[in-house]
């Protein structure tokens, strides 16, 4: 059976693919890295509500992307057909992504806290926009792009009171739990990278700081009786694991997987080599697994389903 990779989330997903059933081989001994992360995950510090859990995990990882470098510029925020067709559309999308800058500027002030904070929420809206377009109908950008009000101060509008203030309490707590990564000096960040494999299967990471790849994660975590319990899946294992071996050149120096869990302000941390001897169960030859998989993934380009 062939398969026509589309992105690095969807070939995890699909036991049938390829680059999955690799993972599956190569790597099987997840467990003791699940029973680790279970055993220090904490407690949860900040509840869910109302506001839509994805647009929240978008516009969280856009705000601590800005933190790290007041000239980030999203392009897939102005990517949708929607908004790319129009310039001047594309100029107030620009210049909400400067007024989320603000946020590399610390200490902020409570205006312009929750500034960066709207700023944050309509690029994620923007962001969605593009990676679903069959949402538009239902989207609150649906009216301002029809009616011509698209403009900075309606996308700021835009934010609910419950985003405002679960989107601060995950700012704050993270700007303690990830101080060390977030003060200068910083030799090299790279926001949202993309790998030399990701031209055979889109994988684009949240941020790498200095050779250490941070994942970010708003999830709630599992209901249990004594309350939410936070866990590692085998995605979120083979989503990192994949993004180390997608870098083909090495070009980001990848030495340590970090993995941020937002709404329980943790920060779990594993040495790339230990990680993958780990999970392997021998000791691995990185520069040998990147070459598999960069043979493995051009050979299925072209292919379909």
């Amino acid at each position: 059976m062939s398969y026509q990779y589309s992105s690095l989330t969807a070939a995890i997903a699909d036991k049938y693919c390829p680059l999955r059933q690799y993972f599956d081989r190569r790597f099987p001994h997840i467990k003791p890295v699940q029973a680790d992360y279970r055993a220090s995950a904490g407690t949860l510090l900040v509840d869910g509500a109302t506001a839509n859990p994805g647009t929240l995990g978008a516009a969280f990882d856009f705000l601590l992307r800005f933190t790290f470098d007041a000239d980030y510029r999203p392009q897939i925020a102005a990517a949708s057909p929607a908004i790319s067709g129009r310039p001047e559309y594309i100029g107030e999308v620009l210049e909400v992504a400067r007024l989320a800058g603000a946020a590399a500027h610390r200490p902020l002030s409570e205006s312009t806290l929750s500034t960066v904070i709207r700023a944050s929420w309509a690029l994620a809206l923007c962001t969605e926009l593009y990676r679903n377009p069959y949402a538009f109908p239902t989207s609150p950008l649906a009216d301002p792009i029809r009616s011509g009000r698209f403009t900075a101060d309606t996308l700021l509008a835009l934010a609910p009171e419950d985003a405002l203030t679960q989107v601060r309490s995950l700012y704050m707590l993270a700007l303690t739990e990830l101080g060390e990564l977030l003060s200068p000096p910083m030799s090299a960040v790279a926001l949202g990278p993309t790998f030399a494999a990701s031209r055979f299967c889109g994988a684009d990471a949240d941020i790498i700081v200095d050779g250490v790849l941070l994942e970010l994660k708003t999830r709630l975590g599992t209901a249990k009786k004594s309350g939410r319990a936070d866990s590692l899946s085998l995605a979120d294992i083979y989503q990192v694991i994949g993004y180390a071996v997608f870098d083909t050149t090495d070009t980001f120096r990848i030495h340590t997987i970090a993995l941020y869990s937002a709404r329980y302000g943790m920060l779990h941390c594993w040495p790339l080599q230990q990680l993958l001897d780990t999970v392997a169960g021998e000791p691995v030859d990185l520069a040998a697994e990147r070459a598999h998989v960069f043979k493995l993934l051009s050979s299925q380009q072209g292919m379909s389903a």
